[in-house]
């Protein structure tokens, strides 16, 4: 049914008219590949993309990207004759679909990638090869367009905690049955990616205190979620260059803006 549903989305949107030509004008766009998540992905689907990676987001930064044409070409052996082969022009995205979200292909439609095309089980888990659920999507929209490019990287966000909420589940639930041999590395990721603590969970960052609210946190980090929900701001400068503040006039960023009472150690000048 799901492959039925993307070969529908395909054929009334045009999506495969490009694969019946043998021929195309030369494309004056790519399409993105984004990745907004601290973690590489090596996508194999050979012949046609052996060994894809896909680059892992730096800390501190909204987003990493590669590249993929906007046509590629698919290649047919002839069935009477194995050394033969011709070549059938395939739109860039469908490439892109199969890559990431294999059960979406072969739709060109963007929106097809914040879909659920899988079944429940691994929409709770996140497993399986969806790497739209973990923070991976395809755009034609270029990282120079700032504000289009951060509403779409605001939906997948939005995606990847639906995906960090289902691993923890399933790992307090692994917990609470003893099978501790069982909790994945997906599900220790999804706890530190949530800031969560819990018995069967060691992180693999060092914790600091915050130097405003005093909620362990990771060190290093520009800004935090604390206990009651509300944005807390660790690092000014960074969160401004990060387009999480505002810059105002009145605030110098190379300057400490931790609350006086919140810095321990310092005295205040006499």
């Amino acid at each position: 049914m799901r492959g039925a549903a993307a070969m529908q989305d395909s054929e009334n949107h045009d999506g495969i008219r490009l694969s019946t030509q043998d021929n195309v004008g030369e494309a004056n766009y790519v399409i993105f590949v984004y990745n907004i998540l601290n973690r590489e992905y090596v996508v194999e689907q050979p012949p046609k993309w052996p060994h894809f990676r896909i680059p892992a987001c730096p800390k501190g930064e909204k987003f990493a990207f590669t590249v993929l044409p906007a046509y590629t070409k698919e290649t047919f052996f002839d069935a009477g004759d194995p050394s033969r082969t011709h070549y059938r022009i395939m739109d860039g995205r469908k490439d892109a679909m199969s890559l990431l979200n294999p059960s979406a292909y072969p739709g060109t439609q963007w929106e097809s990638q914040l879909s659920n095309w899988d079944n429940e089980e691994t929409a709770i888990t996140g497993t399986g090869n969806n790497k739209n659920a973990w923070g991976v999507f395809w755009s034609l929209t270029s990282p120079d367009e700032v504000e289009k490019l951060e509403e779409e990287i605001q939906l997948f966000r939005d995606y990847v905690v639906k995906t960090m909420n289902g691993q923890v589940k399933q790992a307090e639930l692994l917990a609470a049955q003893g099978k501790l041999q069982d909790i994945t590395p997906n599900m220790h990721f999804a706890m530190d990616y949530l800031g969560k603590q819990a018995a069967w969970h060691m992180t693999m960052d060092h914790m600091i205190s915050c130097p405003n609210c005093g909620d362990p946190i990771k060190d290093g980090i520009a800004y935090h979620r604390n206990s009651f929900g509300d944005k807390c701001i660790v690092d000014y400068a960074r969160c401004v260059k990060l387009g999480i503040v505002k810059a105002s006039d009145d605030v110098d960023p190379q300057m400490d803006h931790t609350p006086p009472a919140k810095k321990s150690g310092r005295k205040s000048a006499a």
